[in-house]
């Protein structure tokens, strides 16, 4: 059954994965991580589309997600797949958006639509103020390890943190520091393609949490078509 919890939880998502093809070439010299990350975030100015893949690896409270996938657009369109978990209950739907209505399907054809919040607009996730620009900007101790070959793109590889009180007002559950690697193109312009973030554990006896957002397709064609 869809419930309110759900399609909250979708839409926090939305408003924050792919593995890397080859070994890092750790050889230098690099490129300084504090302008590859700015020329990163500089570059969703250019953006009016992307596709994402997020996917989570453990548990954060109020985050029931598995994996989530689809296409966002500064218009305020949205739609694709999700792999949801709820306690023992694990579930797809597809959902769209369009302005400020929200439509989640599940697997069995049922609909439930739901306004969309303001502030989980899916345009704000390309916004500069906010969203993965925000993102960008906020983190700290930037450093250049390596290139590396993902998904067919010549990335550097740049690690740093972000602050607790950046990250929450993304994912609420999280509530400590992250470590945080960011994917950049070699080339120019700098685009964002990935994003790792480890989530410290909560308990003493709890393992660490990944999270992983891959991202494509810059400026492809919007639609309302969850298969995306």
């Amino acid at each position: 059954m869809l419930r309110r919890r759900t399609a909250g939880v979708l839409l926090l998502t939305l408003a924050l994965a792919s593995g890397c093809d080859s070994a890092p070439d750790t050889s230098g010299p690099l490129p300084d991580g504090v302008q590859l990350v700015a020329a990163a975030g500089a570059g969703f100015d250019r953006l009016t589309s992307i596709r994402f893949d997020l996917s989570l690896s453990g548990v954060i409270p109020g985050l029931d997600i598995r994996e989530v996938k689809g296409q966002v657009s500064r218009n305020g369109l949205a739609s694709g797949q999700a792999d949801m978990q709820e306690s023992t209950n694990r579930f797809e739907l597809t959902f769209q958006i369009n302005g400020s209505t929200l439509e989640l399907t599940d697997q069995h054809g049922k609909r439930t639509q739901t306004p969309v919040p303001p502030e989980f607009s899916p345009a704000l996730l390309l916004d500069p103020s906010h969203g993965l620009p925000r993102l960008l900007a906020s983190a700290s101790g930037l450093k250049t390890e390596a290139k590396e070959d993902v998904q067919g793109a010549q990335t550097y590889r740049v690690t740093g943190e972000v602050a607790r009180n950046v990250i929450s007002s993304f994912v609420p559950g999280i509530q400590a520091d992250v470590d945080v690697k960011f994917w950049v193109t070699q080339s120019e312009p700098r685009e964002l393609v990935r994003i790792w973030m480890q989530v410290p554990p909560q308990q003493p006896d709890e393992g660490a949490v990944t999270l992983e957002l891959a991202l494509s397709d810059g400026n492809a064609p919007a639609t309302t078509d969850a298969s995306g």
